[in-house]
């Protein structure tokens, strides 16, 4: 995943604005370290010439500046029609009365002059998401219907093992509207997880029962919870020292101590691209059936399961019906003998239930009302049809899509541990 978006990053281009020479230089040498094309530029005059001839995907932007500053700058960029929709990240050593000024001049996010290299890498690569997401939606209707139904807020959960710290954050969250929730173990998560899954999880590095790096790399492997919003809450010295310099599996970082402003903008951040991501998903189930295809043809892709599992469940709920997933894995390295994996799944199928694959060498189908009976059956008759593999069912009611998910990901868990035993 972190190598796909690599990938992409080489195709993008970033302006850095900054009348420090040495900073601009240095700044240069760390964008083209994580990939992005880079276009420097030692004026806000200059930068403002450059902007309209030839506009880049993202603007790194210093504040002060002899001749046109950031801010003044910012505020252009902001109400030029062709170019509104770059993201500006502001770049200062101020507080927050200067953050907030900037947030005025309608800049997107802020950057601590130096920036740490993760944090550069992350932040740019959520606002070009972001961006991205956007983009690939249809417009919102700019006339609301006259009588609008508020939906439930944001759900935050927020792990602080050592409970004294994030009552603070909590409480500021809380602030906004949000439903907010401090878990204090990980398996008081874990189990809150399977239930109901959150818009954004925040994960203090600090835990009693490990770090907080760990537990994201937990969540990340599993299939459950591998796409969950995450947010990662640490020292600065944390970042180099535990987390890492160049990777991290959070999607954006916190770095204590902070001001509650740039708590609730990086928040916000986070909720706006789960709230695109939603969307996203539903329009894969509008979509036509070729567009939500894997690549590789013959099944449907992971982002379409995940989608079509959560409406499944909605419905079957409605109709007090069960939800049933048959998945079969390939071992690594196994011989196909020539069987197409897909096409002899599909023909087991009946018309309404749909055939994924999540993963390489991961095949996952929806039954709808499909008890463990029924699965049973379908394994049995597939059994003697594909390459020995493994088998893994789950079923259940109501809307419970990613309690089913992670039910498959222990079963497959629990044989890899039997084949290391």
């Amino acid at each position: 995943m972190e190598s796909e978006r690599d990938g992409q990053a080489q195709d993008l281009k970033v302006m850095v604005v900054d009348d420090d020479v040495v900073f601009l230089r240095y700044l240069e040498a760390q964008l083209k370290m994580i990939g992005y094309q880079t276009v420097t530029v030692e004026s806000g005059v200059a930068a403002w010439i450059l902007l309209q001839a030839d506009p880049p995907d993202l603007v790194l932007l210093d504040i002060f500046m002899p001749g046109m500053g950031g801010l003044e700058l910012c505020r252009k960029i902001k109400t030029t029609p062709v170019l509104q929709d770059i993201p500006v990240v502001l770049l200062t050593m101020m507080g927050a009365k200067a953050k907030d000024g900037g947030y005025q001049a309608g800049a997107d996010d802020f950057l601590n002059k130096p920036p740490h290299l993760l944090e550069l890498k992350t932040r740019i690569r959520n606002l070009l998401l972001l961006r991205q997401l956007r983009a690939a939606l249809p417009p919102e209707a700019e006339d609301p219907p006259a009588e609008v139904v508020p939906g439930a807020p944001p759900r935050i959960l927020i792990m602080d093992a050592l409970g004294i710290p994030n009552s603070h954050m909590a409480n500021t969250l809380a602030e906004e509207g949000w439903e907010v929730q401090v878990m204090r173990s990980q398996e008081h998560l874990l189990a809150s997880l399977r239930n109901q899954r959150p818009d954004l999880l925040i994960i203090d590095q600090d835990l009693s029962d490990g770090s907080g790096s760990g537990l994201v790399s937990r969540l990340r492997s599993e299939v459950g919870t591998a796409d969950l919003t995450i947010l990662l809450a640490c020292e600065a010295g944390a970042l180099e020292l535990q987390v890492g310099i160049y990777q991290s599996e959070a999607d954006e970082h916190l770095v204590k101590p902070f001001e509650p402003s740039e708590l609730k903008a990086r928040v916000r951040s986070l909720l706006k691209r789960s709230e695109l991501r939603s969307r996203q998903e539903g329009k894969v189930l509008a979509a036509d059936p070729n567009e939500v295809e894997d690549a590789r043809g013959g099944t449907f892709s992971r982002a379409f399961f995940l989608a079509s599992l959560k409406h499944t469940c909605a419905f079957a709920t409605v109709v007090s019906r069960p939800v049933g997933l048959l998945a079969y894995r390939l071992p690594v390295g196994a011989v196909t003998g020539g069987i197409r994996i897909p096409e002899v799944m599909k023909g087991q199928l009946e018309a309404h239930e749909v055939l994924c694959r999540v993963a390489e060498g991961l095949f996952v189908a929806i039954l709808p009302c499909a008890d463990l009976v029924e699965l049973g059956r379908r394994v049995e008759a597939l059994k003697p049809l594909l390459p020995a593999g493994q088998f893994a069912t789950a079923s259940g009611k109501g809307r419970i899509a990613n309690t089913l998910v992670k039910s498959i990901w222990d079963q497959f868990h629990g044989l890899d541990q039997a084949g290391q035993g």
